[in-house]
């Protein structure tokens, strides 16, 4: 009975290894090139939060403040990512929108952007907050 349950165990355990969306130490994507990120998007402000996914786990999230097509929104970067995300730099940057929930309405929130970093890497953002 205990090499079964140690047996369900192992097996469990590596499937939850498997459905992880970025392994600890992968890198961000780089721009491939023929690729097009045809939205200008400018960086006005860099935020990182800390948020508790679960009993004693924690997560930093980064936040930014960005003008794209003439709207101020606030897109949170993908929690999954690893540290390349504290090379950001404010000011312009191209990006591309890969989701849009929202197909026929004129809300942005819960879009989705691949924005090219500085160092040529691709980060995936989503749109979460709105202001004037």
């Amino acid at each position: 009975m205990r090499r079964v349950v140690i047996a369900l165990a192992f097996c469990f355990c590596s499937l939850a290894m498997h459905g992880q969306k970025m392994r600890a130490g992968q890198t961000l994507p780089h721009v491939k090139p023929g690729d097009s990120y045809p939205v200008k998007m400018h960086i006005s402000g860099i935020r990182y939060r800390r948020k508790d996914t679960g009993p004693g786990e924690t997560a930093d999230l980064v936040y930014m403040d960005a003008v794209i097509n003439g709207k101020k929104l606030e897109l949170r970067g993908d929690r999954d990512a690893p540290f390349q995300y504290y090379k950001l730099a404010l000011g312009d940057c191209q990006a591309r929108l890969v989701k849009d929930p929202h197909e026929m309405g004129d809300t942005p929130i819960f879009q989705v952007y691949d924005v090219v970093l500085p160092d040529s890497t691709v980060g995936r953002f989503t749109v979460t907050g709105i202001s004037e």
